[in-house]
């Protein structure tokens, strides 16, 4: 495997690296908790030792080509806004794997990011990498359409949204020994509270965890199978479900950091009807909703993740290659981004498709992904992109500082891109994994 090319130093026993570790996260509450000399004497203890001594820090971001079934793996570079490709893996060389048609969907890292799960989707198993070293550890049956795989908030199951399946699954994991069983399932067409709920149709996509031991699931794939199965996850049984009439989402989730709140996200592309770009929130405490479908402002509302800071929610629409940023205290939109991808247009064949984002752990960078010509999933019409890749975004400025193409679109001829037997780039799924201790607000993905 190839040694990793760069990483960027951090001094930790200073106040200069409490802003470093937090650029880009401006308005962070009590300065004293970010900056200054107490926080420096507490990062010198806990990070670098009572000398002042400098820690290491950099970052992975993992990026899903579910057209090529492979995973491309990047550092920072040395110089500014530049990445430095430091693996490439070839599902289909790996032993045991498909020789094709694994299609890595969606990627999820343990709470300490030493161990990857990426769910795939016509491949129907999901796959766990150790992160250190790369290496594939278990390949696990968890049915047709394994849309999304996320680890619990212990790390003792995996939870699988299998759309085939109409299904979520459950898998046991043992970490230590490297060990994964799939133990039970909750088929959705035979659940009573799902079905008393008035909810008929619609399979699992999305799911993440609220602060009170409970996973909310958005079903789909479509708008109009969109709803809200809510599970407790302690004893896997469904503990609520709210149908469609009331919350049409079909895809995002995510928590707030601290409060007992959950965004969700509803996207419908203009193929059909007019299209649709809602988010909502859901109460988790009082189980009812308290946004009751706010515009993104384009259409085809999908992926949204929180600055490292937690001050701000940034959510994509798929189709249009824009979005907005909202404020988690208020919920309101209190800014717009303009494009998401390099390419934007009033023609829809000559605009970026944007599809999931992750931060930066130090605040800096928003990185999304960017669909190909030829999507492998979602509604053509929205889906289909123009560079395939993922773009790099400066948080404070909302900018976009570069597009990363680990397989050049260019590099294909048009005979190839029409030709539906020669797989081509499709970036879907990402996933950023902190190496080292950065001192943020909140941990740099879900569960809060």
């Amino acid at each position: 495997m190839p040694t990793d090319a760069t990483r960027r130093m951090f001094l930790m026993g200073s106040a200069t690296a409490g802003a470093v570790a937090l650029a880009g996260c401006a308005g962070d509450g009590d300065d004293e908790d970010v900056n200054g000399d107490e926080n420096g004497e507490e990062n010198g203890d806990e990070n670098g030792g009572e000398n002042g001594e400098t820690e290491e820090l950099s970052y992975e971001i993992w990026a899903l080509d579910q057209g090529r079934d492979n995973v491309h793996i990047y550092e920072p570079g040395e110089g500014n806004d530049e990445f430095d490709q430091t693996e490439s893996i070839d599902l289909n060389g790996l032993e045991g794997l498909p020789d094709e048609g694994i299609v890595p969907h969606m990627i999820d890292y343990s709470s300490d990011y030493e161990y990857a799960a990426i769910a795939c989707t016509a491949g129907a198993r999901t796959l766990v990498f150790r992160t250190e070293d790369h290496e594939l550890v278990a390949d696990i049956d968890t049915g047709a359409g394994s849309h999304m795989a996320a680890f619990s908030p212990d790390d003792d199951y995996i939870h699988v949204d299998a759309i085939g399946e109409e299904a979520i699954v459950r898998v046991e994991a043992d970490l230590e020994s490297e060990e994964f069983d799939v133990t039970d399932e909750i088929d959705l067409r035979e659940n009573e509270t799902v079905l008393d709920a008035g909810i008929e149709e619609g399979a699992p996509i999305c799911h993440q965890y609220a602060h009170d031991g409970r996973s909310l699931h958005t079903l789909g794939p479509s708008y109009h199978d969109g709803a809200l199965v809510v599970v407790d996850h302690d004893d896997f049984t469904v503990d609520h479900a709210v149908s469609g009439d009331e919350l049409p989402t079909n895809c995002g989730t995510m928590p707030h950091p601290t409060e007992e709140k959950f965004y969700l996200t509803a996207g419908l592309p203009s193929s059909d009807d007019e299209g649709v770009g809602d988010y909502y929130v859901y109460d988790t405490a009082e189980d009812e909703v308290i946004v009751d479908g706010e515009s993104t402002e384009g259409i085809d509302a999908h992926g949204f993740w929180f600055t490292p800071d937690g001050e701000e929610l940034w959510v994509l629409n798929r189709e249009t290659n824009d979005g907005v940023v909202v404020d988690p205290e208020t919920d309101d939109v209190i800014d717009e981004i303009d494009a998401y991808g390099e390419h934007q247009s009033e023609e829809p064949e000559e605009r970026d498709s944007p599809d999931i984002m992750w931060s930066s752990p130090d605040g800096e960078y928003m990185f999304v992904t960017l669909r190909g010509p030829a999507p492998q999933s979602g509604d053509p019409h929205a889906a289909t992109g123009v560079t395939p890749g993922f773009s790099v975004l400066d948080v404070e400025s909302r900018d976009i500082v570069t597009t990363v193409e680990p397989d050049p679109i260019d590099d294909y001829s048009e005979d190839e891109l029409d030709d539906d037997e020669t797989p081509t780039p499709d970036f879907h799924g990402l996933g950023v994994r902190p190496i080292g201790e950065y001192d943020t607000e909140i941990p740099n993905s879900p569960p809060f």
